[in-house]
């Protein structure tokens, strides 16, 4: 079963499964953040006086990494994430607003420093950040909401859940409402 969402780059709809990312959803998302992209910064440094920095929707990740993935989270790792990373590695938007990056995962052995547990018990996957500190997670488990952390601390090791807030229902909003901060800026000409 799919419903259907509307990418802001054309007028075409777009099938949103309803279980789940899937890799051909990521992969037309990916294109069209590239195209998005594209129409940005060709017209940045006109606009602004100054060349944008680097910009990359990057991927897929390799095996190696996603078996750290794994091996850092285990069983709280969320399916949407997994399935996107097999798609793209990584994404470096510093241009848009405050800027945006979606990290790539780390090789086995290797572990970021995020938080993994809130204060609240819930456990959470640290998959990108954003120019103002803040971090964005995933909770473990299917359809999970991402998460902002900023602002908050850690007690016991774990993260000040009341500095976590709801950013979108799920990673595919969240992906989607990126697609439409890139593409809003580049049909106005302003990353900012």
């Amino acid at each position: 079963m799919t419903g259907r969402i509307r990418h802001e780059t054309d007028a075409e709809l777009i099938d949103r499964p309803a279980g789940g990312l899937e890799d051909a959803w990521v992969g037309r998302w990916r294109d069209d953040m590239r195209a998005g992209l594209a129409g940005l910064l060709g017209r940045f440094e006109a606009r602004f006086g100054f060349p944008p920095e680097e910009h990359e929707v990057a991927g897929p990740v390799s095996e190696e990494q996603l078996a750290g993935l794994a091996e850092l989270h285990g069983d709280g790792l969320p399916a949407d994430l997994v399935t996107f990373h097999r798609v793209v590695a990584e994404v470096d938007l510093p241009d848009v607003e405050n800027g945006y990056w979606i990290h790539s995962p780390p090789l086995p052995g290797e572990d970021p420093g995020h938080p993994r547990r809130l204060t609240d018990g819930r456990r959470v996957v640290v998959f990108g950040s954003d120019g103002g500190g803040g971090l964005f997670a995933l909770t473990a488990g299917p359809g999970s909401p991402v998460l902002r952390l900023a602002g908050g601390s850690f007690l016991g090791g774990a993260y000040d859940a009341d500095h976590a807030a709801p950013v979108a229902a799920d990673l595919q909003e969240f992906l989607t409402s990126l697609l439409r901060e890139v593409t809003e800026a580049a049909r106005k000409g302003d990353g900012h």
